[in-house]
């Protein structure tokens, strides 16, 4: 299986069903939120990922991969360049995930209040 096939199979249909799930809770604060801990999670994770990958630590198969980008850094710096495309999907899939169930869990359900159920007290004027 390819590393964007693996995304297609396993983590895409998983956002996709917490998307529905909270389709109507979302708002612009949380898109900005999600826009934030996506940028905040490339910078963070890409430099010691490419590390990693560069000395060794692990790789990603011959032909699993769509493409890497900035492979013209590869030659210069081990923090750039030694990833695919996909380890990178795989950042804002993460982030888009856990954004994603914190609306879920956080959620808050509107209640239902049953006209026949409500008491009003009568209003007492001071004199």
């Amino acid at each position: 299986m390819t590393y964007w096939g693996y995304h297609l199979v396993f983590t895409l249909p998983l956002i996709a069903v917490l998307y529905w799930l909270v389709r109507k809770s979302l708002r612009p604060a949380h898109w900005l939120c999600w826009a934030v801990a996506c940028v905040i999670v490339l910078l963070a994770t890409t430099p010691w990922d490419n590390y990693a990958a560069a000395i060794g630590i692990w790789g990603f198969g011959e032909g699993v991969s769509l493409f890497y980008p900035f492979t013209g850094a590869a030659e210069s710096t081990r923090f750039l360049g030694h990833i695919p495309f996909e380890e990178y999907a795989y950042f804002v899939i993460q982030a888009t995930l856990a954004c994603l169930l914190t609306v879920f869990f956080l959620r808050k359900e509107k209640a239902v209040i049953e006209p026949s159920t409500v008491k009003v007290a009568p209003v007492r004027r001071a004199e």
